[in-house]
């Protein structure tokens, strides 16, 4: 024969070969057997004592435990292993019973201990997901109140890198350090893998729904926006901190939240050639801290004051751009209009002396225009007829040179792009 033949097996694949077969064959067996393996299934339900039982209503011990086969009797056994803080058992049997239709009470108990089973395992992510299933699932728990406060425990708790790396960037903006420690990922089974802080606003979030009236919906509010204004993001954080404003004005962090509100409207709004609600919203915004937060305009009053000053160039920055568009444009009575809205609403700024000089330029192609001056007390109030359609809009006025003076249009014809072409036959009203 050859050698080859007498060649035996590795000492390692004769190992593999007597583990992996019986695996296997455990694998293959029904799931009423596997509810009694310690490994594979369900651990055994194991002997109630009788003083651990609940006692009834009138105060009497029950007579006998429950069925250990029935769910009843699998819960007790699960709060057996509780309470002898065997959790990992304990999770098992109360992950089993979450999935029993049959049986809401029971399913919405043993959802609410298996993730106190995780939770005080150290296994904040999957105790996190769990509490949010109950509310989920069981919108009236009884143990809704204990969830939602588990729940910002570990968001909190998921925030204290955050903290440290706010932290490292102020000694790095103090020259006390040279860099800020990246985390990527974490390798602790209290945090998520990746994406930590992402996790705890979303956390923050569900509290903040599933307690909407409650002690912590404003704790939540404040501590995402906090995290928004800190990543720069000032459009969410804008929208946590004015939601905390309007619906716990009560609330000691209200001061607080309006001032950086305030602060992240005017920066969310990217300048004046944006849209300009924003900048209004800040405006109303340090009006309300001026009449409802004395003690922020007590120790603020200075900030509250530059921020109007900023609010107000901005909206005349704005207005005197839209001005100045219908100038380029070759409305000049358009732009007139807008240059005197600039004079009367923001006296004593720059773009109001700017628009009284664009106005003596603009005065006689104004006139010419429109046969008055646009917004004077002369200027007549223009009827616009129902039955007769108005001319579209975007035909320009001028087509002569620059510099050329507005020739008056023929009668009959509209004299600006916006008046209604008047029908001969029939008066105006």
């Amino acid at each position: 024969m050859k050698e080859h033949q007498f060649k035996r097996k590795s000492p390692i694949k004769k190992i593999l070969f007597h583990l992996v077969l019986p695996l296997g064959f455990l694998l293959g067996i029904p799931g009423c057997v596997l509810d009694n393996l310690p490994i594979v299934g369900l651990p055994r339900i194991p002997e109630i004592p009788r003083e651990s039982l609940v006692l009834r209503a009138d105060g009497t011990a029950p007579e006998a435990a429950p069925d250990p086969k029935s769910p009843e009797g699998k819960l007790c056994g699960g709060k057996e292993y509780f309470r002898r803080k065997e959790y990992s058992h304990a999770e098992r049997l109360f992950h089993h019973l979450a999935e029993d239709k049959k049986n809401p009470q029971v399913a919405e108990e043993a959802t609410y201990y298996e993730a106190e089973c995780l939770r005080l395992q150290g296994y904040y992510p999957e105790a996190a997901d769990t509490y949010v299933k109950l509310l989920k699932n069981f919108d009236r728990s009884a143990f809704r109140e204990q969830s939602v406060q588990h729940m910002y425990d570990i968001a909190n708790y998921w925030l204290d890198d955050t903290r440290e790396e706010m932290r490292e960037k102020r000694d790095v903006r103090e020259g006390k350090r040279w860099f800020v420690t990246p985390r990527l990922f974490n390798l602790d089974k209290t945090k998520p893998f990746i994406d930590q802080e992402g996790r705890a606003i979303e956390k923050l979030e569900q509290v903040r729904w599933n307690d909407i009236g409650g002690p912590l919906a404003d704790k939540a509010l404040f501590l995402a926006g906090s995290v928004m204004f800190f990543r720069e993001d000032y459009r969410e954080a804008d929208h946590y901190f004015s939601q905390l404003v309007e619906r716990h004005s009560a609330s000691e962090l209200a001061p607080q939240a309006i001032e950086l509100a305030i602060i992240s409207k005017h920066m969310s709004t990217g300048g004046s050639d944006y849209d300009g609600r924003k900048v209004a919203e800040a405006r109303q915004m340090v009006f309300t801290a001026l009449q409802s937060f004395p003690s922020l305009v007590e120790k603020k009053k200075d900030f509250l004051s530059r921020q109007l000053v900023g609010i107000t160039f901005q909206q005349a920055e704005k207005d005197f751009k839209v001005a100045e568009f219908y100038r380029r444009t070759g409305h000049p009575g358009s732009a007139f209009f807008y240059y005197e809205i600039v004079r009367r609403r923001y006296p004593g700024t720059r773009f109001a002396s700017d628009s009284a000089k664009r106005m003596e330029e603009l005065k006689g192609y104004a006139v010419a225009e429109h046969g008055f001056l646009p917004g004077s007390p002369q200027a007549p109030l223009q009827a616009v007829s129902l039955e007769t359609p108005a001319q579209p809009r975007g035909e320009k006025l001028l087509e002569e040179p620059a510099g050329a003076r507005v020739i008056p249009q023929q009668k009959g014809l509209p004299s600006h792009p916006d008046a209604p072409i008047q029908d001969k036959g029939k008066a105006n009203p």
